[in-house]
């Protein structure tokens, strides 16, 4: 990415669904300073791996960018971890998701995603192939284990694996492909890995423990495992991840930061779970409090400041409600309005008008069958137990943005306050 020099540059510069990658820290603003200080501590001071990070948010707000420049924010990131990091929606694109395809998405990211030898590389995904025949085979009479006894040679062992994974679980997937593609794109496959493997959830949480130590041995490294599982919050129907089987994630031999949807916050702390939010700070009137820093997000990508004018800057601001991506989008669908209708050289208060007026025709379905539900946000603030399925899905829709900064308070998304003006 770089720095805008023209109008045409800023279509790139400004893409708000692509998170910014570690090459591109320096268009990195830091717009949760504190939080992320706290949040850094937390795990620089972390011995134990059965804590798990837990970062609530929804979508647009940065997290992906955060963790993707942990190493840039903290040099003892690139020192003491291997970061291994799960973008959810590269592996898990599709709405049935479990513990089953989470565990084997861990399985399936070490064998797929390695720096191993040749040697090492076939022992450790002969050794994930030995481990989940085992749980397929527990109580059903046929498990026949392989002892790697000091007799045995690398070689022999290798033979006895395929000899003994040849009809297994792996045997569905193609020789050719990386393990998690194919698992994303073969619905087949993962019904049957459902149906193998869900009600052996404890053994396959064994199973994929020993994976990890068979990879750390291999690697000869004295950098401790951080996995990060990015993106669930923006997957459907995962609650019983967080609930139900929260146990199973804390007792992943490693360390973990784990995203979670920002309607879970609250819900889960029944279950001992602390997620900390990485959502904007507003004050008591429900305004956001530091704009600086959401102009700094813009200025940081655009060279010629001749560009975009101050006015346009905080129209944007004020429309984005705080939220990045929808803020990045704003000016993007701006500019392109300003190179293709308003025949301008800059970005002005026409420009991003313009383009707040194609956002909300994008969503004015989406207010109309939420119009009460959303007239009850914009006056009230909060929610009740009756809401929570229509809060969940004007989250995720991005009709409803939450700031969790030690009470829970939720607003209508400010683009959307014209259309629902006029349901009224």
């Amino acid at each position: 990415m770089i720095k805008a020099k023209t109008l045409e540059d800023i279509y790139n510069s400004f893409e708000g669904n692509k998170p910014l990658n570690e090459d591109e820290y320096d268009f990195f603003v830091n717009i949760y300073d504190k939080k992320l200080k706290r949040f850094i501590g937390n795990i620089k001071r972390n011995t134990n791996k059965q804590n798990v990070f837990f970062i609530a948010g929804q979508r647009g707000n940065g997290k992906s960018t955060i963790l993707n420049n942990l190493k840039h924010e903290n040099a003892e990131f690139e020192e003491s971890y291997e970061i291994r990091h799960i973008q959810a929606m590269e592996v898990f694109k599709y709405d049935d998701i479990d513990i089953v395809d989470i565990l084997l998405g861990i399985g399936f990211n070490l064998i797929d995603n390695n720096d191993l030898g040749k040697k090492e590389k076939k022992e450790l995904e002969n050794e994930f192939k030995l481990k989940l025949k085992e749980v397929e085979e527990i109580n059903s009479g046929e498990l026949i284990k392989i002892e790697n006894s000091s007799t045995d040679d690398s070689s022999e062992v290798s033979a006895k694996a395929e000899l003994t994974v040849k009809a297994g679980f792996l045997s569905l997937f193609s020789a050719n492909a990386s393990l998690s593609s194919t698992y994303k794109a073969d619905e087949n496959i993962r019904k049957e890995a459902k149906r193998i493997y869900k009600f052996k959830n404890r053994d396959l949480l064994s199973m994929i423990n020993s994976l990890i130590k068979k990879y750390q041995l291999l690697q000869n490294s004295s950098k401790e495992i951080l996995l990060i599982l990015d993106g669930l919050e923006k997957l459907n129907n995962i609650d019983e991840i967080f609930t139900k089987d929260v146990d199973i994630l804390r007792d992943i031999e490693c360390f973990k930061i784990i995203t979670m949807p920002v309607y879970l916050k609250g819900i889960v702390d029944i279950y001992n779970v602390k997620a900390i939010d990485f959502t904007m700070e507003i004050d008591d009137n429900g305004n956001i409090k530091d704009i600086k820093l959401l102009k700094d997000v813009i200025t940081s990508r655009i060279e010629n400041r001749d560009l975009i004018t101050d006015d346009a800057i905080d129209l944007a601001i004020k429309m984005s409600g705080g939220n990045l991506r929808q803020l990045l989008e704003i000016i993007q669908k701006a500019s392109t309005e300003a190179i293709d209708i308003f025949e301008s050289k800059i970005i002005d208060i026409n420009e991003v008008d313009s383009a707040i007026k194609l956002l909300q025709g994008e969503i004015d379905y989406k207010v109309q069958i939420y119009s009460t539900f959303l007239q009850k946000i914009e006056s009230s603030h909060i929610v009740s137990k009756e809401d929570r399925e229509d809060l969940i899905d004007t989250l995720r829709s991005g009709l409803v943005f939450a700031y969790l900064n030690g009470k829970a308070y939720y607003d209508i998304n400010p683009i959307i306050k014209d259309n629902l003006n006029r349901l009224k």
